[in-house]
Formats: structure tokens, sequence, C-alpha cells
């Protein structure tokens, strides 16, 4: 190269420090231009950072305190004082509680509260009289209240003029039917509320604040004493100035349930510190710029005489280090970080070396296939594996030459969007039958090529078994499907003839007749009542199995057990002519809260099967209880011994397992489903409780139950007996639709409900039950559930949406479960009976349809 070309050009070092030099002018020249600019936004940052936060703060207090009361509101619903309200009108005791719980809660207290049943109020705490609200004023209220559970911002009337008012409402149910009994009702008047703007102000970090609702100020903390006045304030809102003079401001909006802005709250601060940061941040800009430009100037100089010439060295050893065969040593720099610097560069071109020759022989000797392309998705480069995989030099086979064209054009897509920057992982493509998993990346050459590399992955058996594992659970998520689908439809079609055949040897054994045929109508009775057992166990067991199985407790006088026991399985024994022996160690008296039905059917099955298997001798139920601690935990012991036929010593692991009897004779000299047990093991685990047998064959069996449960005391010691069936409880006749497509049931229902004097008009479906609605007024609904076409709980919610609010409906299913139960209540029904339809439980719903819907 002559010298008069190396002269005229500028070395990395010149340019570097003239760009830098340049540039640093540059950026000195537009940072002084834009100083005022830039302290501007930064204290107009610092304005909406704070007024972000304070608005954070305001939302985050406002939620807590309504989110607080919701959760007081909430538990005071669902408490025992609140719910037998409804039975006794008890107003003294209410008085009581809600002083109680205002007393422990003071500061998530609302500021009044009243209870309704259906449209009527029954009950206030006496503080909306004090706030101006009258009676009407309460019935106002809850006719504007949204039918959900959130919060309703109101503009109610009072004696005082206009109040802005947070109302909300939760409904209060009946624990055991699960029926709404009424609503209870909290309200929190906003106008002038000193306790809650107290709070905004403090929990905000704010001066002072102001409350908005809609367009009406209703509230405000500033006092004569302030410097501003809160007309001056809401100048400054209605002309926008809310940024920062000598007062920031911050809106807040506040949604109250499904009202969107129907609060906004406006905090006042003063920030005369954001003034001193602004002033504070120019003049250290203005000093910094003085330096950076001094230190550039300096810099320049002593770069150009002090770098450039170890530089140029550095640049030419990169030369010859690239453009010779080997790779030659650094020969130092007298400056350390360019001695250091060359040595590196040194030490990476001789790893570099020995990384293209290790990345060769993996090419080479790799079992996986790996493929190089170029840009235009053509294969630069194969290794030996994918040769083989594609047999490229197999050239008897002319299929093996059409698999490598499907497999190139099938990689062509591929390869292009992998030449774009895409790394794909996990690309599934053939090669003849076998299943190769490829990954595709982009590499770079020296001469700034982008070429990609795929390697491949043979999973063909991988995807065979996935395909298997695939197949194994759509199966067996086919067969659950199927068996829930049976069960369901089992229950239907088994309960709905069940439910004529009772209710006909009901009407019979009611009607008297011949004494001939008493005892096969007996018999008749018996006959239902057991295969009703063995569909209730087998949906039980159906539902422990799915798991949807759960545990409803309330308290109840454990002498009631004692009492059913003995009046179900006496003349059971009696006629067997063995003893029952009956032996409570509890107190008298003594009071559990567990779930009672599952209790009664963890005995009674045991205590069945010990009478079935015993042909002499007696059967002795033993109860007892253990220590109960603090919390009023405790263990209830239960032991059923009999004298029967006993059980092998091989076969007491398999007396719990469903549809597994001791022996198969049994099965056919005594019945049962053999479920029995398996639901009184799952029972006891779902108590956390266990259970052991012991059992000698021709001596006995021996069963053993503990289960945790929780002893209480309840405030009365009188027992309620069962009372007889009425049937003179209304005094004149109803109008009753009843909806039923099966005319055996229907004849059953109707026959009973004449005994009470009804007057039963029979729908075969939804469309006629419909009409008949359309046509007359009816006191009473009865809706079957499996009707032609059109369910009976779409039914239910065509009454409801089209004809009648207020009509009743009792809704009538052979189905069940408790998804059956929610669907029903869901659409509109009032109460549930369960088929087959019994004397008893229509009494029952009778006797609800009396207290709460007949007037």
């Amino acid at each position: 190269m002559p010298l008069t070309d190396f002269n005229n050009r500028k070395t990395l070092a010149t340019i570097i420090t003239r760009t830098v030099v340049w540039v640093v002018s540059l950026f000195v020249l537009g940072v002084l231009a834009q100083t005022w600019h830039l302290s501007r936004d930064i204290v107009q940052e610092e304005v909406q950072r704070t007024s972000r936060q304070t608005s954070t703060l305001v939302v985050n207090f406002f939620d807590y305190r309504l989110a607080s009361l919701q959760i007081l509101q909430d538990s005071n619903a669902k408490s025992d004082t609140v719910e037998t309200f409804f039975d006794d009108y008890d107003t003294r005791s209410l008085d009581y509680f809600f002083l109680r719980e205002d007393n422990l809660e003071p500061i998530h207290s609302p500021d009044f509260r009243f209870i309704t049943h259906l449209s009527d109020v029954i009950w206030d705490d006496g503080n909306a009289l004090f706030y101006g609200f009258e009676d009407v004023s309460l019935v106002r209220i809850l006719e504007q209240v949204d039918i959900h559970s959130n919060w309703n911002a109101l503009v109610i009337e009072s004696q005082l003029g206009d109040r802005h008012t947070l109302i909300r409402r939760t409904p209060v149910i009946n624990s055991e039917s699960g029926e709404v009994l009424g609503f209870l009702f909290v309200g929190i008047v906003l106008d002038d509320n000193a306790g809650l703007l107290a709070s905004l102000t403090r929990g905000s970090n704010s001066d002072d604040v102001l409350l908005k609702f809609n367009k009406t100020y209703i509230a405000s903390t500033i006092s004569t004493d302030d410097s501003y006045t809160m007309e001056s304030v809401i100048h400054q809102i209605n002309i926008g100035e809310t940024d920062l003079s000598k007062l920031l401001i911050t809106e807040t909006k506040l949604s109250i349930g499904s009202q969107t802005d129907a609060l906004t709250v406006y905090s006042v601060q003063r920030n005369p510190s954001v003034l001193a940061l602004r002033n504070s941040y120019l003049f250290w800009i203005f000093f910094s710029l003085v330096v950076i430009t001094t230190v550039s100037f300096f810099t320049r100089r002593w770069l150009n005489r002090k770098v450039t010439r170890e530089l140029a060295q550095l640049m030419l050893y990169t030369k010859v280090a690239v453009n010779k065969d080997g790779v030659e040593r650094f020969r130092g720099s007298s400056i350390h970080e360019f001695n250091h610097i060359g040595k590196t560069l040194s030490n990476t071109f001789e790893r570099l070396s020995e990384q293209e020759k290790l990345f060769q022989d993996l090419f080479n000797f790799s079992l996986s296939p790996i493929i190089v392309w170029t840009e235009n998705a053509s294969i630069l480069q194969i290794n030996p594996a994918a040769q083989k995989s594609l047999a490229l030099f197999d050239k008897a086979s002319d299929a093996n030459n059409d698999h490598f064209v499907l497999f190139v054009e099938q990689m062509s897509p591929l390869v292009k969007k992998a030449n774009l920057g895409a790394t794909l992982t996990g690309i599934d493509v053939p090669i003849g039958n076998q299943i190769y998993r490829w990954n595709l990346s982009a590499i770079q050459t020296r001469d700034d090529k982008t070429l990609v590399l795929s390697q491949g992955l043979d999973i063909t058996k991988l995807v065979e078994a996935e395909k298997q594992s695939i197949k194994a659970r759509e199966e067996a998520e086919w067969a659950a499907k199927a068996r829930t689908d049976f069960l369901a439809k089992m229950s239907h079609e088994i309960r709905t003839p069940l439910n004529g055949i009772l209710g006909i040897s009901q009407l019979l054994k009611q009607g008297g007749g011949d004494p001939q045929y008493k005892e096969k109508i007996d018999v008749l009775c018996n006959s239902g009542e057991h295969l009703l057992a063995v569909l209730n166990d087998i949906l039980d067991f159906s539902k422990i199995e799915n798991g949807s199985f759960k545990l409803e407790k309330h308290s109840f006088k454990f002498h009631e057990v004692i009492t059913a026991l003995e009046g179900i399985f006496a003349p059971q024994c009696e006629s067997k002519n063995i003893k029952l022996v009956v032996k409570n160690h509890l107190m008298p008296g003594a009071a559990l809260n567990t779930d009672q039905v599952r209790l009664n059917q963890i005995i009674f099955n045991l205590v069945s099967n010990a009478i079935k298997f015993t042909h002499h001798g007696q059967v002795t139920i033993s109860f007892a209880i253990g220590k109960t601690n603090i919390k009023g935990s405790a263990t209830l012991s239960i032991v059923v011994e009999d004298t029967g036929i006993g059980i092998l010593q091989s076969q007491l692991q398999q007396i719990f397992d469903p549809f597994i009897q001791s022996e198969s004779t049994l099965t056919r000299e005594y019945g049962g489903s053999g479920l029995g047990l398996a639901i009184v093991k799952n029972l006891v685990t779902i108590f956390n409780g266990d259970i052991q047998v012991d059992s000698q064959v021709g001596l006995g069996t021996r069963f053993e139950v503990h289960v945790p449960v929780e002893t209480v005391k309840l405030q009365t010691d009188s027992m309620t007996e069962e009372s007889a069936i009425d049937f003179d409880l209304f005094t004149e006749a109803l109008n009753v639709l009843l909806v039923e497509d099966n005319h055996t049931n229907a004849f059953i229902a109707k026959a009973f409900c004449e005994k009470y004097g009804m007057n039963v008009m029979w729908a075969k479906d939804g469309q006629e039950a419909l009409d008949f609605l359309g046509n007359m007024d009816f006191d009473l609904i009865l809706m079957d559930n499996q009707l032609p076409s059109v369910s009976g709980i779409e039914v239910t919610k065509q009454v409801r949406d089209t004809v009648s609010k207020s009509v009743p409906i009792y809704a009538c299913t052979a189905d069940n479960l408790d998804t059956t139960r929610q669907a029903f209540f869901a659409a509109g029904a009032d109460y549930v009976i369960v088929k087959p339809i019994k004397e008893k439980s229509l009494n029952e719903a009778l006797k609800h349809f009396k207290q709460y819907h007949y007037h």
C-alpha cells in the first residue's frame, strides 16, 4: 500500500475520539436547549406518580371498607340468630345480636340495617330514622336494590332531604332446606360522613378530600382554617387545573357494583417539595453538562496520542491471524487492556479452530441425522446418519428416492421460516414409515451468510405409544361418562315405576278392604322399600366414587338416633325371635354436631347386616364418647355385635369391597346389593374415622367404628315428636297444576293431593302446562323433571320468565342428585320432592307450602 494512501486514512482511534467529541457536543447543546422541558417533564412525572399513588390508596381503602362490611354482612346473614328470627320473630334477640356485633366491630359497622321478607320490611335497627329514613324510604330501597349481591349507589328521599347511600343486600338461607327466607340489607350514608372522609384523608395521605355523587358534591373536609375553599377547589376542577399549581388535586372514580363511576373522590395535596426538586434538578444538569464538555475535549487529545499506535498493532495482528493457516500468538502490547484483548483473541482463534474440528467430528459421527440447509432450502451438508435415514445411496429402490423428494418438500417451508430467525423445536416430519422429530435453528457463518441446522430424532415408537395412550384415555373417559349416564337414567327409570308401586301400595294399605289381601299388600310395600334401599345404595356408592359426596353437619340430640334405631329394628328382631340390646353410655340429653343422616346410614347398615345374618341370640349396639377437648371435638365409638353366622378370617378384608359378600351362596340366600359395607367404609373415611371388624364362624361378628364429632349444648331439652299426617291443612280447596307425563305417577300424586281436598289439573307436558297457566290461576304447581321434548327445569324457567313470578313451584324428580336440585332452584323452584313420592314427604312439602306461601 502506498504511503500517501496510508496517511490519508484515519485510524479507528481518531474516528472514535472525534465521533465521541461531536456526539457529546451535540448532546450538550441539545440538553441545554431542552433543560426546561426536561425539568418540566420530571416534575410532571412526579406529580402523576403522586396522583396515581393517591388514587390507588383511595381505591384500596374504599374497597377494603366495602369488603369488610360485606364480610360482616354475609357472616351475620348466616348466623343462627338471624335464621331463627324468621321462625319466632324475636326482635329483641335480634337487636341484642346486632348491638353485640357493632360493639365488636365498630369500625366496620354499617350506618343502618333492616331485614325484609319478600316485599315487606320486617325489622330494622332504628338507625335509619336517625338519617331521616322512614318505613316508606326503606321500601323504596328494597325496590331499587339490584337482585344480585352487589353494592348499589342510590339517592333516597328522606325527611332531611335527598340522601346519597350505598346499599347491599344478602339472602338469609335456611341451612337445612336451602330456601331463601328473606334478605338482610345494610346501608352507608355518604352525606357529610365525617368518619368516612377522615379515614379517606388519612388513608390517601391527603390534606383534604371532596366526595361527589354523580354530579353532586355531597361531602368535604375543607374547613375555614385552610388557605383555600371548597368553591375554589371545585372551580379548579371545572377548569381542568388539577395537575400542579399550589395544589395537587387527584380525581379517583369509584365503581359501585355494576354502576361505574358512581362516586368520585377528589384528593387535595400541597406539594412545595416538587417545585424545589425541579429547580435543584435544573442546576445540577447545567453543572454536569459543563463538566462533561471539558472532560470530552481533553479525552479526545489523549486518545489520539496514546491509543492510536497500540490499536493499529492490534488490528494488524487480527489480519495476520485470520489470513494464515495456523494461529499465531499475539506479541503483546504496552497497554494492559490491549494486551489482554490480543491474548484473548489469540485464545479465541485457537478455540474456534478446535471447535470447528470438534463440530465436524460431532457432525460426522453423530447417530442422529443432521442436515445443513442453505437459505434457499437446499441441502448443503448431510451427515452419515442422515444419509442412512434417507437411503440416498440405495439406488435399487425408487421408493427411497420418492421419500427423499417428499422429505425435502416438507422441510423447505420450515427451513425458510427458521432462516428468518425463528427457532423451531419438536417438528414431526416423517421419512417413509419412520417419524422423526426435528429441531431447526439458524447459524451465522464468517462471511455473514445464514445457514439452517436441523437435527432429527426417530420417535416412531414414541408416537405409537402416545396414540395408544390417547386411545386408552378416551376409552376410559367414555366408560366413565357411560356409567354416569347409565346411573342417572337408571335412577329415573327405576324410580318412576317404583313411585307407582309404592304409591298404589300405600293407597291400598290405607284403603282397608279384604283382610286376606293385607299381608300381600304388606309384602308389596316391603319389596318396594327394599328395592328403593338398593337403588339408594347404588347411587350413594356412585357419588362416593365420583368424589361428589359431602357431609352436611347440623346439631341434633343423640337420643333421636337411639329412638329411630329401636323403632326400626326392634320389630325386625322380634319377628326373628332374637333380642335387640342398645347400650347408650352418652350423657342424658347429649347433643352432637355432625351429619346425622350419614351417621344413621353407618349405624343402620351395620345393624341391618347384623340382624340379617343372626338367627338366634342377640344383636348388641353400644355407644360411647371419648374425652372432649377445648374446641368441642370428641370421638364417638359405635360397637355392633351379633351372634350370627360369622365370617371367615381369610375373607374379612374383602367384605368392604363393593358388590362382594363373604360367600357367593349368601347372595342367593340373603339377597342384597353387596354395597352396604362398602358404603359404610367410605362414609367412615369421609368422616376421617376408622372401622375395625372381628369375627368367628358360627359365633358372631363385631364391628367397631370411631368417628370424630363435635359436642354442643342445645338451648332446649325438649324433644319434638314426629306428628301424624294431618290432611286438614287448608281451610279451602286449592287449585293445583300437576305436570307429569307418566299416567301411573300422575294417578298416585292426584290421589294423594285429593286427600287434602285439592282440585288437581293434570298436564302431560310442558306446553300443556303453559296453556293451563295462560287460562287459569293456580295456587301450586307440582313440576316433574323428565318431560317429553322439554325438561321440567326449562318449563320452570319459562313459567318464571313469561307467566308468573309468584306462583309456588314444587319440583318432583326421580334424579336424587345435588346438581338437579340446584338446577331447579336456579330456574325458580321453591321446593324439591324426591321420587318415589310418599305421603310423608308430600305432607312435609305441603306444610312448607302452608308456612311460606299459603295466605
